[in-house]
C-alpha cells in the first residue's frame, strides 16, 4: 500500500483531472483504490458523483471526534474506486486546525486504520500550501506534480520542494517525488524546453506520457466518466492509461 498526493499550488494544471483518471486507471488494472478529495472546491467529488450530497465528508473525518475515515467512504461503480468526498467547509479548516495539537498529522492518524485495506490511496490536494496540504504530505509516502508546460508552473515546483524540505527538517517526515507529469500538452518544442529545465534545475523525473489538451477530457467530467470510458481512443485516455502503469512501476 502507498499513499500518494497529487500536488501543485497553481490552479489550472489538471490536478483533479489527473487524480480521478489515474485512480480509475489503477482500478481498471486490478488495484483496489481509494481517492481522497482534499480540495475545498470538491472538484474531484463533483467529477465522480455530480451534485450528490454526502452525510460524512473528509471535513467531518478531520474535525469531528465521532467519525472515522471508513464512515466517509463511498463507492463509485463507474470509476470502480472508493472515495472520501470533500465539501466547502474545508475552506476554513486551516484556521480550525491551527490551534490543535499535532495539527499537521490529523489526516495521517485518521487514515491509519484503513490504509492496509487498499493497494493505492491517492489524495487530490487543494491548490495551496496551507495546513490542509501539509496534512496530505505528512500522510503520504510520495507525491506526483502535474504541471502545464509554461514558466509559472516551473516556479511552483520551487515552492513545493521548499515545503517538502521544511517537512523533513521541521517535522521529521520524508516525502519522495515519483515524478512530474506534463499536462495540457500542445506544443512539443515548449514541452521539451520545460522538461529540460525540470531536469537541470530540479533533478526530477518527468514522465514520458504527456497528457494532451483535449475537449474530450472536459466532456468526460460533465458525464461523470473517466476519459478511457468516455472516449477510449482519445490520446488523453491512452496517455493516462500509460501514465498510470508507469506510476505503479515506479
Amino acid at each position: 500500500m502507498a499513499i500518494v498526493s497529487i500536488i501543485n499550488q497553481k490552479g489550472g494544471v489538471a490536478k483533479t483531472t489527473s487524480s480521478i483518471n489515474i485512480a480509475a486507471s489503477w482500478a481498471k488494472g486490478g488495484k483496489k483504490v481509494l481517492l481522497i478529495d482534499l480540495d475545498p472546491q470538491g472538484s474531484a467529488t463533483k467529477s465522480v458523483f455530480g451534485d450528490r450530497e454526502f452525510d460524512v465528508t473528509i471535513y467531518d473525518v478531520l474535525m469531528s471526534g465521532k467519525h472515522s475515515a471508513s464512515d466517509a467512504i463511498v463507492h463509485s461503480d463507474v470509476f470502480d474506486i472508493d472515495m472520501i468526498p470533500a465539501e466547502i467547509m474545508l475552506s476554513g479548516i486551516d484556521i480550525q486546525l491551527a490551534a490543535q495539537y499535532g495539527r499537521e498529522s490529523f489526516l495521517k492518524r485518521k487514515l491509519k486504520n484503513i490504509a492496509n485495506d487498499y493497494d493505492e490511496i491517492l489524495i487530490d490536494c487543494s491548490p495551496s500550501l496551507g495546513l490542509l496540504t501539509i496534512n496530505a504530505l505528512m500522510a503520504s509516502k510520495d507525491i506526483i506534480i502535474p504541471i502545464c508546460p509554461e514558466y509559472f508552473s516551473l516556479k511552483g515546483i520551487e515552492l513545493i520542494l521548499e515545503t517538502i524540505k521544511g517537512i523533513r527538517t521541521g517535522l521529521g517526515h520524508k516525502v519522495s517525488i515519483r515524478g512530474v507529469v506534463i499536462t495540457r500538452y500542445r506544443n512539443r518544442k515548449i514541452a521539451n524546453k520545460v522538461i529540460q529545465e525540470v531536469g537541470e534545475n530540479y533533478n526530477l523525473r518527468v514522465f514520458e506520457d504527456y497528457i494532451p489538451d483535449s475537449i474530450m477530457v472536459e466532456e468526460a467530467h460533465h458525464r461523470h466518466l473517466p476519459i478511457f470510458k468516455y472516449s477510449p481512443k482519445n490520446p488523453a485516455a491512452v496517455a493516462y492509461m500509460n501514465l498510470a502503469k508507469g506510476l505503479l512501476s515506479k
